[in-house]
């Protein structure tokens, strides 16, 4: 009996047909696709530069609560210039405040940046802790925690600042030598008052 082969016609036309579909809908995915990576590169690379001039104003900020010592002109600032006293305000940074699409990060990018309202914010209260503690006039732990602390967090967002640039491919600033660091300042206030916190424990000791 011959083989009766009038059904491949139509079976061709339905796997072409298929085909067809599945090529058509393979080429718009790719299409959505291109569309979306190109999408989150433009944001991304906004949202670095946004985030780049708030990270370094926010640095800038720490830079100038890291100076603080609380004189005045070499004299204490306090009323009569009797008792030391705070001359600069706390930097506040308030990423959620942008209208922007953080997605489009990296996640430890994203973590990082979204985090620092709370390290802020528990330092203040570590600071807080330590001037209800601390004697006048000088304050001096209160000023070595607050000093120290906010050149700590300085670093960490200059070096927050540093990454976004890179994965943005913005240009990295290479500090040439002599040139004024604010990072460099950073490490240099944590240095000297580790060494003073360090020359006063030696004191104590010598004199309980």
């Amino acid at each position: 009996m011959a083989s009766d082969w009038s059904f491949l016609p139509t079976l061709i036309s339905a796997a072409s047909g298929l085909g067809g579909v599945w090529l058509g809908g393979r080429l718009t995915w790719k299409r959505e696709a291109l569309r979306e990576t190109e999408r989150i590169k433009k944001e991304s690379g906004y949202l670095a530069i946004l985030m780049v001039a708030h990270l370094d104003r926010f640095a800038n900020g720490c830079m100038h609560v890291a100076l603080d010592d609380g004189t005045s002109e070499g004299r204490p600032a306090g009323r009569d210039c009797q008792y030391h006293m705070a001359t600069v305000e706390t930097p506040t940074f308030d990423p959620l405040a942008l209208n922007v699409d953080w997605k489009v990060l990296p996640s430890d990018l994203m973590y990082g940046i979204l985090n620092l309202p709370y390290k802020s914010e528990q330092l203040i209260n570590h600071i807080a802790g330590t001037l209800e503690f601390d004697d006048p006039p000088e304050y001096t732990e209160y000023f070595w925690a607050r000093r120290y602390g906010f050149a700590e967090l300085g670093l960490e967002v200059s070096e927050l600042a540093r990454e976004l640039r890179l994965h943005a491919g913005l240009p990295v600033t290479v500090q040439k030598k002599g040139e004024w660091n604010r990072d460099d300042l950073l490490r240099e206030q944590m240095s000297m008052i580790t060494t003073a916190r360090n020359d006063y424990e030696t004191r104590c000791a010598a004199h309980p």
